[in-house]
């Protein structure tokens, strides 16, 4: 009997040394964070763990583990420069936004591109092909791709099915630096079977907490009828040099009864959208706090959706009292818990008003059309009912109307599509016209394409839409490069690149044949780096620079350097 205990103790061990295993750190500085695993953001939940770098690139990037280099993507948008390594314990790493490669990797990217002869390329070496020891510098930090700053995005995936899981679990040391609890800063209280919710212009009641250590509290009762939804505004600091970061978990109580919880520490990209359902709350003066609904609509099937009664929704009854009890915790395992009451007052009268609009379920497709405009949700494209509104106004200096289709606060779990009548566009423009989404700083070029009469397009969310003109092709300004000059102390070469609607293709050219140069659209900046293993030193070089843009615009530039 005691030799079964033993080995029943050993596997139970090696199985929790399993769960833990300890990776090297992808960094060699202090861990400082700007975001953690499943943060809900728009449109997804943030896939893995943001290290901060001080504002600076330039950091060694290491691996984590022994294993081999199984992916990489150089694109100018999402990730920018990313290396994937799968180990050989099941897991792949992601490490994101670099600034620059280094050594085989480096040397095995360059001559795919000049190959390719395309900066942006997607590739997968054999296993064998780029292998690594745990503690390699694989890379240098950066700030490449859809990066909002410096910083190193990291991942860890089940390499079998590529789920994305919590890195935390993974690394003692980051675990050990957080003793912060959660800081719960309000509660939000929604009327779920109100106009407004059916609208989806959610109208809602906040009430600040009072704060004991990790115990929150409401100063008083809170008073309400109907059907009630509740959110809470809260941030989690990892440390003194991180920046305000998510929670993995979630947990209400209604008279001691669980009736929702909420976990992230694993999901699938194909769930990723089903953040839209848990925030769509928005306020420009909440200074970096961060929301979650506290309730499911229909169409979220996110999977860390547990323990969940009547959709985490609470009938409210009149003259009852309700104790409240929500639980909150970080990827650390630290803890905060607000407690309140709800007591049940007189259900509002709603009125019998009903707007004249159409109903549009979530679990079908639905279609809107007019004369001007055709708008067609996918099936599961809403997360519950709604009353859609749809209309259009003209404005002096567009010359096209403006769509406004719904309400931009209303999220998507897919996207819909939009086709925009051009029957009475001239011939001689039709070529030329794109579809804009408009928002606080102008206009957003959004992908779309002709049909017989119409301009159609695929959107990722509700909001004012129209039709611009774009005829002009893309400005390309050198910005350390002046007509026929000797450079030979320089190292790169640096054009602005300035359209309305964005670059689509770029291209260099030095001596007739194809050079790599790099798009960076945060900066507007296409670089080269001169490398003597490419061109020769010392004699004069023809340079000759093709852009085009979206709407395939076109422009040249060219000269002559020594260098």
């Amino acid at each position: 009997m005691r030799f079964y205990r033993v080995a029943i103790l050993l596997l139970l061990s090696s199985a929790s040394i399993a769960q833990t295993q300890l990776f090297k750190s992808p960094l060699d500085i202090s861990p400082a964070f700007s975001g953690t695993f499943g943060e809900i953001r728009s449109d997804h939940f943030h896939s893995g763990v943001d290290l901060r770098t001080m504002g600076q690139v330039g950091f060694n990037v290491f691996a984590i583990e022994k294993g081999f280099v199984s992916r990489i993507k150089v694109s100018p948008i999402g990730f920018g420069k990313v290396i994937y390594i799968d180990h050989p314990n099941g897991k792949t790493s992601v490490y994101a936004h670099l600034n620059e490669f280094t050594g085989k990797i480096a040397e095995y990217v360059e001559n795919a591109q000049y190959q390719k002869q395309s900066f942006e390329v997607e590739l997968f070496p054999n296993p064998g092909e780029l292998p690594v020891n745990k503690g390699d510098i694989i890379a240098i930090s950066g700030n490449s791709g859809s990066s909002g700053g410096p910083h190193l995005h990291f991942e860890l995936r089940e390499t079998a099915t590529q789920r994305i899981i919590d890195p935390f679990d993974y690394f003692d040391e980051w675990k050990q630096t957080d003793s912060n609890p959660p800081y719960i800063n309000r509660l939000l209280v929604f009327e779920i079977d109100s106009l407004t919710y059916l609208q989806s212009n959610l109208t809602y009641k906040p009430y600040e907490t009072a704060r004991k250590g990790n115990a929150f509290s409401l100063p008083s009762p809170i008073y309400a009828s109907g059907k009630v939804g509740l959110a809470l505004d809260y941030y989690d600091t990892v440390n003194p040099n991180s920046l305000r970061a998510g929670i993995k978990k979630a947990e209400v109580k209604v008279n001691g009864v669980k009736t929702f919880a909420f976990q992230v520490d694993k999901f699938s990209f194909l769930e990723t959208r089903y953040a839209n359902g848990f925030n769509g709350i928005t306020d420009n003066e909440w200074n970096g706090y961060k929301a979650i609904r506290l309730w499911v609509d229909p169409n979220n099937r996110f999977t860390g959706i547990q323990n969940v009664f009547n959709r985490g929704i609470i009938d409210i009854v009149k003259d009852s009292t309700y104790n409240l009890e929500i639980m909150v915790w970080d990827h650390s395992g630290n803890s905060s818990k607000l407690t309140f009451k709800i007591i049940g007052t007189d259900k509002k009268v709603i009125s019998s008003q009903f707007p004249d609009l159409p109903l549009f379920r979530w679990d079908v497709e639905n279609r809107y059309k007019t004369s001007s405009y055709h708008v067609t949700l996918p099936e599961n494209a809403l997360f519950h009912d709604i009353l859609f509104q749809m209309d259009e106004t003209t404005t002096p200096n567009l010359p096209f109307p403006i769509v406004n289709v719904h309400y931009p606060k209303t999220k998507l779990f897919k996207k819909f599509i939009l086709d925009y009548n051009i029957t009475d566009v001239p011939q001689n423009i039709v070529g030329k016209i794109y579809l804009a989404k408009v928002n606080g700083k102008g206009y957003e070029y959004v992908g779309s394409e002709l049909t017989k009469n119409s301009l159609r397009a695929l959107c990722n969310s509700f909001g004012k839409y129209t039709v611009l003109v774009d005829t002009i092709p893309p400005s390309i300004i050198a910005q350390n490069l002046l007509p026929n000059a000797k450079i030979n102390n320089q190292s790169s070469i640096n054009f602005k690149l300035i359209d309305s609607t964005g670059i689509q293709t770029y291209n260099g050219y030095i001596d007739d044949s194809w050079a790599l140069f790099e798009w960076d659209p945060k900066t507007g900046v296409l670089s080269h780096n001169l490398k003597h293993t490419r061109i020769k030193k010392g004699q004069w070089h023809e340079l000759r620079i093709v852009v085009t843009d979206m709407l395939n615009n076109r422009s040249e530039f060219s000269t002559k350097f020594f260098w």
